[in-house]
């Protein structure tokens, strides 16, 4: 993703954009592409471990954002563990789904604090 078609709080925070770059590659046509789960699972892990309180952007830094970054973490965790252990299709799919839906939470609330 270049600047000109990354959103625009990316801009201003290069580690959720790095996150992103990875998340992205996971849905072909809104499916989940569960080979590319499994094959970056640990570079997601390691995208995750790079979003800290700190690096978000001051104009997005409050509770909601704080605690939404928190779990998106946690959640990571949780997929890349449920990889490296082999569980079920269905359990990585289930779990990299709640993990893209707390992803679009952060979207939304960088979206709204701009408004």
């Amino acid at each position: 993703m270049n600047s000109a078609s990354a959103l625009p709080f990316e801009i201003n925070w290069p580690q959720i954009k790095a996150y992103h770059e990875i998340i992205s590659k996971t849905y072909k046509r809104k499916e989940v592409n569960l080979k590319s789960i499994k094959l970056n699972s640990k570079v997601l892990l390691e995208r995750a471990d790079n979003l800290c309180v700190e690096s978000i952007p001051e104009a997005f830094r409050n509770p909601k954002m704080i605690e939404t970054l928190l779990t998106l973490k946690k959640n990571t965790v949780i997929v890349h563990d449920l990889v490296e252990t082999k569980a079920s299709d269905v359990e990585i799919k289930s779990a990299f789904n709640v993990l893209h839906e707390t992803f679009h939470k952060i979207i939304g609330l960088c979206i709204a604090e701009k408004k």
